[in-house]
C-alpha cells in the first residue's frame, strides 16, 4: 500500500485559512460520565483496544476502547455471561487510542470527521484527549494538540514512568505532554525540520515504551528506537530501522514488547506492513537485541496488535488470533466460533483487532476484540462466548448507523451497516459518493426477517476497485421505508 498525503491535506496543514466546519461542542463538560449505569454489554460495536490497570491483582476490571466510547467491564471473576459493564460517551466521535499512566489514570483519544468547505471533502479529525482518574466515571477533556486537529488524529499512545504522555499522531508526528495534558509539544524521530508532508518518518502510527524504559515509534517509514527517552528533546538520540535492516515492510502500525523470563531477554514485536516497495510484505518483525538483528514471522499476514501472557505472544490480525509459545518461531491459530446468546447460535470470527489475557486469582480469561463484539474464553480458547457489543439500530436517532466509522478498508476489511426491520421484508442497499453517484449495490431484493441486521461493505465499488478517501452515503430500502447515513473512508 502506498502511504501518501494528497495536495488537499498539504493545504490544510500549511494554510490554516481554509474553511472548516467542525462540531460546535466537541467536548463533554467535566463531571460524571453520560450513561454511567450498570449494563449487560459494552458501549460500542467495534472493539479497538482492551487494557487493564498496571498493578497486578489490584482489581478485576478491564477497560475497552470502542467505536462509540469507553467501557469498563468489572467483576471479571464472574462467569463470562454474568460480566457487568459501565459505559462512557467520552468525547465527540469514536475512540482512537487508550492508555494508563503510572498513577492508573486512564487516557483516551477520540476522532471524528470534519467537512473542509474549500476542498468539498470530509477528513478524519482528532476530536480531543480525555483523562479519567476514577476508572471512567468522570473525565477531564483537552483539545486535540498540534497545529490543526484535521488529519492530526491519534493512532496510539503510551505513558512513561516519569508521568509523560506520548501520542503518535498521523499528521502531527509525536505529541508529548509533561503536565498531565495541559500543554503539548511536537517531536520527531530525526533532526530534520518538521514536514510530515514530505518526510514519511514523521507520520506516526505506533508508539510504545517497554518495561525497560526504551521508546519505540512506528511510522510510515519504519521503526525508531530511543534508548534514553528521559533526555531533553534536543539531545535525544534515535536509531531508525527499515525494510533494508530486516523489517518485512516499512509501514509500522503497532509495536509491543514482552520480557521472556526463560531467556532473560526483552522481545519487541512490530506489525510491519508493505508500504511502497514491491519487495516488502505484510508480517511481524521482531528483535531481542534492540534492533541489531530482526527476525520475520507470519509472512503475508496483516497484523493489527499484540498481547502477552507470561512468555506466550498473541497476534491479532486480518485472519484471526495467533499464538506463539516460543517468542515468535512457531505460531498456531485459534479457531474462534463464539456462542451468541442473542443469536442462539455460533458466530465465526475471522478478523481480530485486540487481545488481553486477564488473570484474577489464577483464573484466566482471554478477551478478544472484534468488529462485531467482544469474545471471551476462560479455557485457553477451547470454547468462546460472545458479548454482543453492538448498539441496536432502534437506539439510534438515524435508524441506522455504520461501524467502524471512519472506515479503513485496508485495516478493517469491511464496514457494517446496522439496521432494524419492524417486519420481514425484501431489502435493497446502495452506496453513493458525495456527488450522489452510485458506487455499489450491496443487496437487491434480499429477504430479511424482522429484527436487527447488518449489511457488510468491503469499501469497493461495483467494479471491484477500492473507493477513494471521502464521505459516502448508503441507503437501505425496505417495507419500512428508506433509512440512510454516511460513512467516511480513510487510508
Amino acid at each position: 500500500m502506498k502511504i501518501h498525503l494528497t495536495i488537499s491535506i498539504l493545504l490544510i496543514i500549511y494554510n490554516l485559512t481554509a474553511g472548516i466546519i467542525v462540531p460546535s461542542s466537541p467536548y463533554l463538560s467535566k463531571g460524571e460520565s453520560k450513561g454511567w449505569t450498570e449494563q449487560d454489554r459494552p458501549e460500542g460495536n467495534f472493539i479497538l483496544d482492551i487494557i487493564k490497570k498496571n498493578s497486578a491483582g489490584e482489581d478485576s476490571a478491564v477497560f475497552i476502547a470502542t467505536g462509540d466510547g469507553f467501557s469498563m467491564g468489572y467483576s471479571t471473576l464472574r462467569p463470562i455471561e454474568k460480566l457487568k459493564w459501565r459505559n462512557s460517551v467520552v468525547g465527540y466521535g469514536g475512540s482512537s487510542a487508550i492508555a494508563i499512566d503510572k498513577d492508573n489514570n486512564i487516557w483516551m483519544t477520540t476522532a471524528a470527521d470534519s467537512f473542509i468547505t474549500d476542498e468539498n471533502i470530509f477528513l478524519p479529525t482528532g476530536s480531543g484527549v480525555h483523562m479519567s482518574p476514577d476508572s471512567g466515571r468522570t473525565w477531564v477533556h483537552f483539545p486535540q494538540p498540534g497545529i490543526t486537529p484535521i488529519q492530526g488524529l491519534t493512532y496510539d499512545m503510551t505513558c512513561d514512568s516519569l508521568g509523560g504522555i506520548w501520542m503518535a499522531c498521523f499528521g502531527q508526528s509525536i505529541q508529548k505532554s509533561d503536565d498531565m495534558g495541559q500543554t503539548w509539544r511536537t517531536l520527531t524521530c530525526d533532526q530534520k525540520e518538521w514536514d510530515p508532508f514530505n518526510i514519511m518518518n514523521q507520520r506516526m502510527f505506533a508508539i510504545h515504551i517497554t518495561d525497560r524504559d526504551k521508546l519505540w515509534v512506528g511510522t510510515a517509514e519504519g521503526i525508531n528506537l530511543c534508548k534514553s527517552y528521559s533526555q531533553p528533546d534536543s539531545v535525544r538520540v534515535w536509531t531508525q530501522f527499515t525494510y533494508s535492516n530486516g523489517l518485512t515492510g516499512n509501514f509500522v502500525t503497532s509495536i509491543a514488547s514482552n520480557f521472556n523470563t526463560l531467556e532473560n531477554k526483552e522481545y519487541v514485536f512490530a506489525a510491519s506492513w508493505l508500504a511502497e516497495s514491491s519487495a516488502e510484505v505484510n508480517g511481524i518483525s521482531y528483535t531481542n537485541n534492540d534492533g541489531q538483528t530482526w527476525n520475520k514471522c507470519l509472512i503475508g499476514e496483516k497484523i493489527y496488535s499484540f498481547g502477552f501472557h507470561n512468555n506466550d505472544v498473541f497476534a491479532c490480525g486480518e485472519n484471526g488470533l495467533w499464538k506463539s509459545a516460543d517468542s515468535g518461531n512457531y505460531w498456531e491459530k485459534y479457531v474462534i466460533n463464539a456462542w451468541s446468546e442473542n443469536k442462539k447460535g455460533y458466530v465465526k470470527i475471522d478478523k481480530v483487532y485486540s487481545f488481553l489475557y486477564k488473570n484474577d486469582n489464577q483464573e484466566g480469561k482471554m478477551f478478544v476484540g472484534t468488529g462485531v463484539g467482544l469474545v471471551v474464553s476462560e479455557d485457553d480458547g477451547n470454547t468462546w462466548f460472545m458479548i454482543e457489543a453492538y448498539k441496536p439500530a432502534s437506539d439510534s436517532s438515524n435508524d441506522t448507523y455504520a461501524y467502524p466509522n471512519p472506515f479503513s478498508p485496508v485495516k478493517f476489511g469491511e464496514a457494517k451497516f446496522q439496521f432494524r426491520l419492524k417486519e420481514s421484508s425484501k431489502v435493497n442497499c446502495l452506496v453513493y459518493n458525495f456527488a450522489m453517484e452510485k458506487v455499489r449495490t450491496l443487496t437487491s431484493s434480499k429477504s430479511f426477517d424482522q429484527g436487527e441486521h447488518y449489511i457488510s461493505w468491503d469499501g469497493k465499488d461495483d467494479n471491484g476497485k477500492t473507493a477513494a478517501n471521502g464521505v459516502y452515503f448508503y441507503i437501505i430500502s425496505s417495507g419500512d421505508g428508506d433509512v440512510w447515513n454516511k460513512i467516511i473512508i480513510f487510508e
